[in-house]
């Protein structure tokens, strides 16, 4: 009874570790709606995020201004001391985010980054756990223009909105798509 059991059981662990790698490369696309007043001032309508999802991590690839034609293409923060620094800016939040860095030359780092954090050349998010119909908590950082440390500029909340399809094939440039002004209208 235990044999074919334990064999019916690695047949599925095998059967979904050859299928992990496509599914892993799938991206999508998610909004979300400002809920804080900080969301709404900072963020206007809410974020939209391009990511892709595997079965140990969610790792975005663009965060975009939903109703703006503004946003960035961030990296995983891969600096421990800062990534400590910046956790524990986050009070009772902390270790509950994944931390990306924005890059100022790249797309409109510099304006996301000057709109989050006023006077700061650097800037981060502490973006929470994307899942569908469940809200979402992103922290916005930047360094300090006097010390160069980094502070908590904002903690922002959004109410999920949708997931949506990506436009085109799926690994067909479309954080390229997603970024260029026209993105969303018609014949685009």
């Amino acid at each position: 009874m235990l044999r074919p059991l334990a064999t019916a059981t690695l047949a599925a662990l095998v059967l979904s570790a050859a299928a992990a790698p496509a599914w892993a490369a799938q991206k999508r696309m998610v909004s979300y709606d400002s809920a804080s007043p900080a969301a709404k001032r900072l963020t206007g309508a809410g974020l939209t995020f391009v990511f892709t999802k595997s079965f140990f991590r969610t790792r975005v690839l663009a965060v975009r201004a939903t109703a703006v034609p503004v946003g960035v293409v961030p990296h995983p923060s891969s600096d421990g001391a800062t990534n400590r620094k910046l956790d524990a800016l986050m009070g009772a939040d902390a270790g509950n985010g994944t931390l990306y860095e924005i890059d100022p030359k790249a797309a409109e780092g510099k304006v996301m980054i000057q709109a989050f954090c006023p006077g700061s050349k650097t800037g981060w998010l502490s973006i929470g756990t994307i899942a569908p119909h469940r809200d979402l908590r992103v922290h916005a950082f930047g360094d300090d223009p006097t010390t160069g440390e980094p502070r908590l500029c904002a903690t922002m909340d959004f109410t999920f909105r949708g997931e949506w399809r990506m436009p085109g094939p799926i690994n067909d440039g479309v954080t390229d798509r997603v970024f260029r002004p026209d993105y969303g209208k018609p014949g685009s």
